[in-house]
Parts: structure tokens; C-alpha cells; sequence
């Protein structure tokens, strides 16, 4: 189906999908200009003037596209019913839409509305952020980068906006907002953007559609310009290789990577060096005074003598091996690339261990429970 040049008969689904959309544009507009003429009004109400319209006006206006699709289809038939034009008002309806919806949000990342720096986050504990923290952390760090994702959200809408280049459009915007819709999912961001990005990519997905023939015999026709090569079995082999390769680079990785023994973050429970008690409070001026030990995968490890956040400007940093044989620690610290450090283990019960070694000529002993 040819988005430029549109059959004279259609499916049903499309009349009541573009019906749809136009519905959705209507309300969404009606959300996002009105409040600028009656933004008293909303602000005593405390409403989305989008979920009044959809809320109230829903069964309605569903029940009437409904009936008009239905109606459409029936009258389709006949000679002298011109479908084609109707097509291509709603299909505009759909196309400008998108552009104005989807152009608002790279509009926002240039005047910082999206992923503006919020400055009480800096002084939360990261395992303490939100996934939509994350995420408004994560793309706040860099302006350049919101910048290109405003110049690919603009550009695609304003291709939107020509018949022409409207699949060009499309195939800009569709990735950003597929990766929009899964941010949204996996990392709970608030139901009316997840509601609002996937309202953008069915849309874009419809567009898509439209073309899909077109599409078709672009992307699998062989490229006639250049000889094939008539070497079945060794091309097989190489495609083969190519992925296999690489799962057994990683593989190889991840097989002969020190086991995570004792893997998550420990507090520093007791603490004696040379048979005296460390103080509660001595962390503060001696940073050899840890109170947590954080074991990472793959050898890790750091040891921090802040007990409230990780202070890596005092933290100790170095990797591990474990020997279960002799439940022994092998530590060396970053600062020594030469001197191997043993920890005796022991008393170990998942939630519960005891350190012994000697580090720099002192006994030290450490009792550490897993938080």
C-alpha cells in the first residue's frame, strides 16, 4: 500500500486506525495548546485536560470512529466514493501530529526541560535512584548528546511533514523511539510518557507499514552491480564463524575470570589492628580504617572507610582470588602490583565471615557482615 498513491479500496483496520489518530491529535493538541489560554482553570482542577477528553469522551468518540469505519467500508464500494482522499486527510492528520508530539521533546532537550540537572540528586546514593533517576541522570550527563537526539527528533518531524521524505522520517525516528518505549518499560518511567511513546511509535509503525512493500524490495533484493561468489559451503562456514567467534571470545572471558567468591557489599562489623579495637570514629582521619568492603565480579574488590557513602578519593582498590582450598584471599591492591596480601577466611556462613592477615607488617582481624 503506497503511501503517495493510496488503492481505492482499503482494509477496515486502517479506516479505523487513522480514525483513531485523528482522535488522539485532536485530544493530545487539545492538552498541550489549551492550557496555555485557560491555565487558571487547569491549575485549580489539578487535571490532564488529555485524560478528561479521553476519560469522558472516549466511549464516544470510540463508538463513532467505529461507526463511521463500518460505514466507510460499506460505501467504499460504490463508484463514485472517492476513499482515496479521505486516506490522505487522515494520514496528514497522523503524519503532522507525530511531528508536532514528537518535535516537543527535542525541542525540551534544547531548552533543558528534559534531562535538566537537578542538583539534590547529586547527594543521593546511586543504589538509592529510581530507575526514571537513572535514566534523567544518565542523559542529563551529557548536553552535547541531548542536542543530537533533538536534531534527530526535530529532523525526522520536519521530514514527517512531506509525503516525499515522510519514510525518511520514519526510519529516524522509529529507532529513538523504540528505544524511548523500552527505557519507559524496563525502567518505570511514569505511565504517561510509556502511555505517550508508544501512542508515537504505533503510529510510526503504521506509517512504516504503508510502505512496507516498497520497503520489502529494497531490503531483501540481491545486489546485482557485483559478482556472487559461488562458494556456498565457505560462506556458510564464515557466517558461522563470524557469531561463533565472538560468543567464544566472551565465553573464554567469563570461564577462566576468578570466581565471585563472597560477591556483594560487607560491613566491617569488628576491627583490630595489632590486637586493639578501631574506633567507630577513625575512619575519619585514617583511611586504612574501612568500614565497608564491596566484592565485585570478576576479582574486584574495594575496601571504603566512609560508612555512609562510597568515597573513592579514600577508597583502596585492587583484585582478588580465592583459594578454596586453603580458604584463602590472594588481594592485590592497585598501589602494589608486586605484594600479594593473604586473608585467612574463615567462619563463613553466606551472611557472616572473619578476616585474619597481615598487611604492612600489622596483624589485622576483621569480622564483616553482608548487607
Amino acid at each position: 500500500m503506497s503511501l503517495n498513491n493510496p488503492p481505492r479500496t482499503s482494509s477496515w483496520f486502517s479506516k479505523f486506525f487513522e480514525g483513531l489518530y485523528v482522535y488522539i491529535a485532536l485530544a493530545g493538541v487539545a492538552n498541550m495548546l489549551l492550557p496555555l489560554f485557560f491555565y487558571e482553570y487547569l491549575k485549580v482542577s489539578g487535571q490532564s485536560l488529555f485524560f478528561i477528553i479521553i476519560n469522558w469522551g472516549g466511549p464516544v468518540f470510540m463508538l463513532l470512529i467505529v461507526i463511521y469505519s463500518v460505514y466507510w467500508q460499506g460505501k467504499e464500494k460504490t463508484a463514485d466514493f472517492n476513499s482515496g482522499i479521505k486516506h490522505a486527510w487522515l494520514r496528514g492528520v497522523l503524519r503532522y501530529f507525530l511531528a508536532f508530539d514528537i518535535s516537543i521533546y527535542g525541542f525540551g532537550k534544547i531548552f533543558r526541560t528534559q534531562f535538566g540537572h537537578i542538583y539534590s540528586r547529586d547527594d543521593l546514593p546511586v543504589g538509592n535512584l529510581s530507575g526514571f533517576e537513572l535514566t534523567w541522570n544518565y542523559f542529563g550527563h551529557s548536553y552535547t548528546l541531548a542536542i543530537i537526539l533533538a536534531v534527530l527528533q526535530i529532523g525526522g518531524s520536519i521530514c514527517l511533514l512531506f509525503r516525499r521524505t515522510t519514510l525518511s522520517g520514519v526510519f529516524i525516528l522509529l529507532p529513538v523511539m523504540l528505544n524511548v518505549v523500552l527505557i519507559n518499560i524496563f525502567y518505570d518511567i511514569a505511565s504517561a510518557a510509556f502511555i505517550n511513546s508508544l501512542i508515537i511509535t504505533f503510529g510510526l509503525l503504521y506509517l512504516l507499514l504503508l510502505r512496507w512493500q516498497d520497503i520489502k524490495a529494497f531490503l531483501f533484493t540481491k545486489n546485482t552491480e557485483i559478482p556472487l561468489i559461488q562458494l556456498p559451503f565457505l560462506k556458510w562456514l564464515l557466517r558461522v564463524l563470524a557469531i561463533g567467534m565472538a560468543f567464544f571470545n566472551i565465553y573464554h572471558f567469563v570461564a577462566n575470570a576468578p570466581a565471585a567468591a563472597f560477591e556483594g557489599k560487607w560491613k566491617v562489623d569488628e576491627y583490630k589492628r595489632n590486637g586493639k579495637v578501631i574506633g567507630k570514629n577513625d575512619w575519619q582521619t585514617n583511611p586504612a580504617s574501612w568500614c565497608k568492603v564491596y566484592m565485585e565480579s570478576y576479582g574486584q574488590l574495594s575496601l571504603s572507610p566512609n560508612p555512609y557513602i562510597f568515597d573513592k578519593e579514600r577508597a583502596w582498590f585492587g583484585g582478588y582470588r580465592y583459594d578454596a582450598s586453603k580458604k584463602t584471599l590472594n588481594i592485590v591492591f592497585k598501589d602494589s602490583q608486586t605484594d600479594t596480601t593473604k586473608v585467612k577466611v574463615s567462619n563463613y556462613d553466606r551472611k557472616t565471615m572473619q578476616w585474619n592477615m597481615i598487611m604492612r607488617g600489622d596483624t589485622l582481624q576483621m569480622k564483616l557482615i553482608k548487607e
